[in-house]
Order: C-alpha cells, then structure tokens, then sequence
C-alpha cells in the first residue's frame, strides 16, 4: 500500500489548497464560473460577466481593445468575438470536483458486482472506480493490479478531484477524443483533425508533446520565481529609502531648530528658506518612489497571479490541459520577462549634500590640509594675495605678489610647478601677480606692478592681455564672458583708484565695457578708496575697501545697496582682504583680525567661520573648493590653510 500513501500526503493538501482559495471563482461576479474564457494574459472571467465588462468599457465589440480587470493589460477583442477566447478546461475540470461532492456518499464498485452495498473508503485512479476498504487491499496484491494507484477518501477534495475530472474532447468534432497533438500546429487534435486538417502534419504521443512543454513551463517558472524575488526586494528597499529620508529629515530639522535661537533673524529666515526647498526635495523623492512602488505591486501581482496559475497547470494539469494551454502561457512568460533592477533615487546624493550642506556654525571648523608655500629662494617674505581652485584638476593656484611668481600645488599640497615667466606669441611676460580668478576652461590673472589681464589657459600659456591704467589689484569672473577687475595707486599724491569690466567674448585682446570714472563715477568713483579685491554674485557685485573697513555691496551700474562694517560697533570689520562666495550666495571675506566672516548678500554678520583660536594668522586670499571647504592663504607665514566649511 506504498502508492496508498503516497498519493494522500502529496496529492491531498496541494488540490486543496488550490480549491479553498478562490480559484474557482469569477473575480468581477465573484461567483463560480460558468464558461470560463481565459485572457492572453491568463486571467479567466465568465463569459457572461466578461460581455457585460466589455461592454461597459468599450461599447463597439467589434474592434474593442479593453483592460484585463485584474491586470489592467490591454486586451484586443478576437475576430470571432469574445466566445473565440479559449475556454479554460482547467478550471471546467475543477469544477467538476465541487459539484461531484454534492453527491451522496459513494458506494463500492466491486461489491456491486456481487449485488451487495459497501461504503467506499477509496478510489483506483487506473480503473477509475470506487472500492471499499476490504476490497482496497485485495485490489493491490493482485496480479493485474498491484501497480494501480489506490488512495483514501477524505473529507477535502483532492482525491475527488482525479476521480471528476474527464479527458476533454475535441471542440470542432463531438465526442471524439483527442489523442495526438500536432506540432506544427501546437494544438492537441482527434483522428477526425488529422483527417480533415492536420494529415501532413508532424503529430506526436500527447504524454511525450506534454512532457516536453512542461518543462518548458518549468522553465520559466524559474524565472517568474527569480523577478518576484527581486521585486520583494526592490519593495523592501523602497520603504528602507523611504524611511531613509524620513529619519535625514528628522535630523536635520532638529539641527536647524536648536541652532536656529542662537543666530540672527538672517540665519532664522536661511534656515526656514533651506528647509522648505529640502523638504519639497524629500517629498519629490518619495512622491516618485511611491509611484514607481506602486507600479513595482502591480508587476507582482500580475508575476505572481501567472506564477500561481501555471504553477498549478505543472502541477495538477492533465496533459491534454498542459497541451491546450502552454502556448498561452509560454507566449505570457515572454511578454512578463523584465529586468528587474534597484530603485535609481536621481536626487538622493543631491538631497544628503544638501541637507548637509546648510552651515551650522556652533561647530568648530577642522583643518583639514596645511602646506608652506616658502622656499629657499624666496627673496621676500610671502604675500599670497590671490587663490584660486582649478574644477578641471582640483589643482590649488597660488598669487605671491612680493615674489613674484604663480605656484600650482595639487589637492594634497604637494608643489606641482612654480612660475615667474610666462609666454605670449614665443615672447616672455613676467609674472607679477595679484590676484587669480577661474573663467570656465581659463585662468584670469592680475598683474600688479604691469598693469596688466592675462588670460591663460590651463597650462599657463597666455592666450590674451590687456593693459589698463593703473595696478591691477582685484579680479572676478562674471555672466556672459564677463569679468571685474579693481585698480589702485598706492601713493597718497595720486589716486588712481578704478573698477572696470572686460568681455572676453571674441574680444583679443578683452576689451572694456565699464569702468569706474565712466560708469560707475555718480556713486562708487567717490565713495572707494582702497579696492583691493571684488567679488562678483547674482547680479550684483562686492567691493572690499581696506582703507575704509567697508565692504560696498553694488548693482551691476554700480549703485550701493548694501554695505557691511563688522558684526557690531564693537567688533568693526579690519581691513578686508579677499573674498568668495558660497553656494548660498553669502560672502565670505577674511580681514586682518585673523577672522573669516560670512556676511549675506544685504551685508548682515551671519557667522565667523575661522578665528584666530583655530589657528588662523593673517588670512588675505579665500575660495572654495570643489568639495565646498575653505581655502586660505596666509600673508605672512606664507601657508595655505583648508578648513572645512560645513
């Protein structure tokens, strides 16, 4: 009685299941089938359910294209009408198994034969037959069928299930069976079929056709099974992003909110305008994983309906139903094969940097590189006036006006080149530099004691130069190819004092567009007296006048609107040296008192980045580089100096 037990614990639970989970039902009337037609997609409706359906939502039948109710996958009407969608003999056969337990209890077929009444405990699935107990175990010693499968009867419907279901017979014939199945045209046909339609045909043993398209079938099972892994962990992985954000979020707002009662009313309406732009940020980002987690649930319901249903067709399919519905199937797995891959969060990197990013001023900076830029050969003691970071190599270029030269160093501080001579057209220029500024793909540089805007590229050829009236002190890049230089005479006898701007486009050498005594005379001209460096923003640009202590904050036509002395009358700006801005727009200047102050663009103290106590000396050049920390130089020591500046 080995295949006895066999066939109860394998069978048993597995028709049950399928059986007690709505398997058998209509999903629109919710109710049992009754002629059931399968979609493309493998769902299955009543046919009369299905007409009502599509008539609701695409009135002309003929030519309707509708939605699967289920999937939502569009679904072209056959030239037959919707009574041309293949019958779904799967489910017809289930259905058999829940009607046939309606039935009284079943009498034993053996015992009937000696005109006798046993309740029948088991059923042959070779004779087809019900037997009772007694005779069960005579049935499987005898010679003729002691290989016969014999299994109990219990109270669920698996074993019920193999006794109801019936072999299929030809749609186009009546009551011919169909026993071979054409490969051509990969349909099971009857002896009638192969007459009429299919003589020429190659045709083969339905159990080996079977055979063959249920591995098939397997075979993609695989792979439906590997895309819903991936898709539950692709679920997973949008509500861990999203909680993610969430937590950032949180974080950063408490930050904000105890940093926000010990600075001014200008940090107070930073801190309100930067959490407004990251919070739309994380809603975006979660506005977008929603949907993309939206489509990925439907994807799996879809995936995991197909894995259910033709897992079960593998499973518990006649041969004649694998045959009849593996062609669907197969062409289903082709339309349901995707690549499944990570959520791309686009913004996420953007949004961290951000929300990082915003300067909370209660910590101490960290020196993060320091490097001498003396040398033995040094004739005077440094005075690097000028800064500047290249976004092509990340290099750091020096200005040392005393002597003479323009150093390049690379992010780690270590001496790339050093040069006192450059060439224009095979004839040397020498360096006496200022200050450097970047313009896009060039380097601007200000010659001091020559008078001089060299425009070099980034080997330090000079491509362009001009030549302006007085000392070049100061210079900026602007929009449109534009750039500010300033200009001073150092003698109290003659004031040579200028601000002018250059366009570089097509302009060789760059020509003048504004200067000072023209443009700017009505406000600036008289109100400047030392415009050691300028700084150019959105629209607008800064002057520091280390003889005043002032910086001015102007128009592009050089008009005041703003201006900013210090943090208060008892702590006053000194002496303003170089200048940048940060991503905000706020400017950062360094004055002689060792401090590096960030001040807003309508000239309100916000914070000092860098004292003295942190080991600041002298501080004259500053910028940014490109991972946003403070580059300094120092005037005296002749060192550079990067803090990180968030």
């Amino acid at each position: 009685m080995k295949g006895f037990k066999m066939a109860t614990s394998e069978l048993g639970s597995s028709l049950k299941e399928i059986l007690t989970q709505d398997f058998l039902c209509c999903q629109i009337c919710m109710d049992e089938f009754d002629t059931p037609k399968m979609l493309p997609c493998l769902h299955s409706y009543c046919l009369k359910c299905l007409s009502q359906y599509v008539k609701q939502t695409a009135p002309d039948l003929a030519d309707a294209v509708f939605l699967c109710p289920t999937c939502r996958q569009e679904i072209q009407t056959p030239p037959g009408g919707l009574e041309s969608f293949p019958t779904n003999f799967f489910i017809v056969s289930l259905l058999d198994v829940m009607r046939s337990q309606k039935d009284a209890t079943k009498k034993c077929d053996t015992c009937l034969l000696d005109s006798t009444e046993s309740e029948a405990s088991s059923i042959c699935l070779d004779c087809n037959n019900y037997i009772c107990k007694k005779c069960a175990e005579f049935h499987c010693k005898t010679k003729f069928t002691v290989n016969h499968q014999v299994v109990e009867l219990t109270d669920d419907l698996s074993i019920t299930v193999l006794k109801s279901k019936k072999e299929p017979t030809c749609q186009k014939h009546e009551n011919k069976n169909l026993e071979l199945f054409c490969i051509q045209c990969e349909t099971p046909v009857c002896m009638k079929c192969i007459a009429q339609d299919h003589n020429k045909h190659e045709l083969s043993e339905m159990e080996t056709a079977a055979v063959e398209r249920k591995e098939k079938i397997t075979s993609g099972l695989d792979g439906l099974k590997e895309d819903v892994e991936e898709l539950d962990k692709r679920l997973t992985s949008a509500v861990d992003t999203m909680d993610m954000i969430k937590e950032r979020k949180e974080k950063i707002i408490q930050a904000l909110e105890a940093t926000e009662e010990k600075l001014k009313e200008e940090i107070h309406n930073q801190r309100l305008e930067i959490q407004q732009d990251f919070e739309t940020k994380c809603k975006a980002e979660e506005k977008q994983i929603l949907a993309e987690k939206d489509t990925d649930e439907c994807k799996l319901g879809i995936l995991q309906s197909t894995l259910d249903f033709a897992g079960k067709i593998v499973a518990h399919g006649k041969d004649v139903e694998i045959l009849q519905l593996h062609k669907q199937i197969s062409h289903r797995f082709g339309e349901l094969i995707l690549g499944v891959g990570r959520y791309h969060l686009t913004n996420i990197v953007q949004l961290n940097a951000m929300l990082l990013g915003f300067p909370l001023f209660l910590k101490r900076p960290q020196l993060l590189l320091e490097f001498n830029t003396k040398t033995e050969n040094d004739i005077n003691q440094p005075w690097l006036s000028g800064v500047a970071v290249s976004p092509s190599t990340r290099n750091i270029i020096v200005a040392d006006h005393t002597n003479g030269k323009l150093m390049l160093y690379n992010n780690q501080g270590i001496l790339i080149k050093s040069l006192k001579q450059l060439w224009h057209n095979m004839q040397p220029m020498t360096v006496k530099p200022f200050d450097v500024a970047i313009l896009g793909k060039h380097i601007a540089l200000a010659q001091y004691a020559d008078k001089q805007i060299l425009i070099l590229d980034n080997d330090f050829k000079v491509q362009s130069y001009c030549t302006t009236a007085y000392n070049c002190t100061g210079i900026t890049p602007l929009q449109n190819a534009e750039i500010m230089i300033t200009t001073t005479v150092r003698t109290i006898w003659n004031k040579g004092n200028g601000i002018y701007k250059f366009n570089l486009i097509n302009k060789n050498p760059p020509t003048p567009v504004l200067d000072t005594e023209t443009s700017f005379k009505h406000t600036l001209w008289t109100e400047v007296e030392m415009p050691d460096y300028v700084l150019g923003l959105n629209n607008s640009f800064v002057v520091s006048d280390s003889s005043k202590d002032i910086l001015h904050i102007c128009d592009m036509e050089g008009n005041i609107l703003h201006t900013y002395e210090g943090k208060d009358e008892d702590d006053p700006l000194s002496e303003p040296q170089g200048m940048c801005k940060d991503n905000h727009d706020n400017i950062i200047v360094a004055d002689r008192k060792n401090r590096i102050h960030l001040v807003s663009q309508k000239g309100d103290f916000i914070a000092y980045l860098v004292t003295e106590k942190d080991g600041l000396e002298k501080p004259c050049a500053v910028t940014l580089n490109l991972d946003g920390d403070l580059v300094v130089t120092e005037r005296s020591s002749g060192k550079v100096k990067v803090f990180k500046y968030q």
